[in-house]
């Protein structure tokens, strides 16, 4: 439902303390009998009574809506702003102007706003309407960047036919655009699962998924009497056992320390983003691929709540639609250190999880915590992006130094 506030800014020639003068001149000119300055007092006090009225009446029963194509993109996508103004009524606008603050990564054209609104700029567009009448403008947006962007309010503007009486209205409703973060394409990537029963089918028959069953053989005295088909064994009038599928559950969680990307007062933007590249990559991979459980958690303040991201790990469409759309709103402001943060989580998960930390500079007691989980029967890999390590824990097993796409690939999880 749409907010509106209306405001009104007095004409300068016009204004309460000039008509009052008018008017008090006006009563001493009748009462002086001086019928000229009566008459011409009255013609410009009747003027300005009905130019206010106009003003007052012009963005009633006026609607202003926007349309977009599409709320949620990738990077390199482009999408369609529509702004609509409809006039419902049978008073004319001489004219009437309409203003949206969108960002300015959005349309690079548009007038700046730093002063209120760093980093937003206004899209300005004008005309006159008659009565039932509508006007439409399109408006291309570039999205170029990860990130959460709201656009709005909207502002319309509109008066009388002289511009005595300009009256502004502003619609708070707001919009909000989440580009998804760039997702490398992962050929292949070695994933020996962990846990011996699941969803993934395995390439060697060591365990076996008993609520999967793929057919029937003759019992052996070392089967157990659970797995005997009794219906198979009546019509082959022998014992006949189940036989089931081979497969393995690979059970992840992916944790984006933002607090690591700070070094020295100074925050790594390019590698902060592109560990949110390599963690949607490999959560992409991990769902979409290997048709596998996958979490998302990071110390975060979410752009909308201002809260960490924490996902349980999940399948499906749906599961990596909510860690893309997480990851779109992460920001770079770290809720609680990266170490308190894991060590509260680790909690909620199942042993055997694998936890894939992805962080741009060491940590000691994140180190100190990760042997810890590998002592509790949690399998790590670390992965470090942007500037090389230089301590060398690269040369540690389940480390690895990710500074391109290409370097995806050679991660085992």
């Amino acid at each position: 439902m749409e907010q509106r506030i209306p405001t009104q800014s007095p004409s300068f020639i016009f204004n309460k303390y000039v008509l009052l003068a008018l008017l008090a001149i006006l009563l001493i000119s009748a009462w002086a009998k001086i019928t000229v300055i009566v008459v011409l007092l009255g013609l410009v006090l009747v003027v300005a009574g009905l130019t206010w009225l106009w003003s007052w009446l012009s963005l009633k029963a006026v609607s202003s809506e926007r349309i977009i194509t599409e709320t949620r993109v990738f990077p390199g996508d482009t999408i369609e702003l529509q702004h609509k103004l409809t006039n419902h009524k049978i008073l004319p606008l001489p004219y009437i102007q309409i203003e949206d603050e969108i960002p300015l990564i959005f349309n690079p054209k548009s007038r700046a706003i730093e002063e209120s609104r760093p980093g937003y700029g206004l899209v300005s567009k004008s005309t006159s309407l008659l009565w039932y009448s509508a006007a439409t403008w399109r408006e291309k947006l570039n999205c170029n960047k990860r990130g959460y962007y709201k656009l709005g309010p909207i502002t319309l503007t509109s008066g009388d036919i002289f511009g005595f009486y300009p009256r502004s209205t502003t619609n708070k409703a707001e919009e909000h655009v989440i580009v998804y973060p760039v997702i490398y394409p992962i050929s292949e990537m070695a994933i020996p699962p962990l846990y011996p029963i699941g969803d993934t089918k395995a390439e060697r028959r060591i365990f076996t998924d008993p609520s999967r069953v793929i057919g029937i053989r003759e019992y052996t005295p070392h089967d157990s009497l659970r797995h005997i088909h009794w219906k198979a064994t009546a019509r082959h009038q022998e014992l006949q056992v189940k036989v089931f599928e081979p497969t393995t559950t690979l059970e992840m969680a992916l944790f984006l320390a933002v607090d690591t990307f700070a070094h020295q007062g100074t925050f790594n933007y390019e590698s902060f983003e592109f560990g949110i590249s390599t963690a949607a990559s490999i959560a992409s991979y991990i769902i979409s691929e290997q048709r596998s459980s996958t979490g998302l958690y990071v110390n975060t303040k979410l752009a909308d709540s201002g809260l960490p991201v924490r996902i349980m790990p999940g399948n499906g469409t749906k599961q990596l639609i909510s860690i893309l759309e997480a990851l779109a709103k992460t920001t770079s402001v770290p809720d609680e250190s990266c170490t308190d943060f894991l060590n509260t989580e680790r909690k909620s998960l199942p042993w055997g999880t694998t936890l894939v930390i992805i962080l741009g500079q060491p940590v000691d007691s994140l180190n100190r915590l990760l042997e810890d989980l590998r002592e509790s029967g949690y399998k790590t890999t670390i992965i470090q992006t942007g500037t090389p390590a230089t301590n060398g824990t690269d040369s540690q097993a389940g480390y690895y130094k990710v500074n391109k796409p290409d370097d995806l690939a050679e991660v085992t999880l």
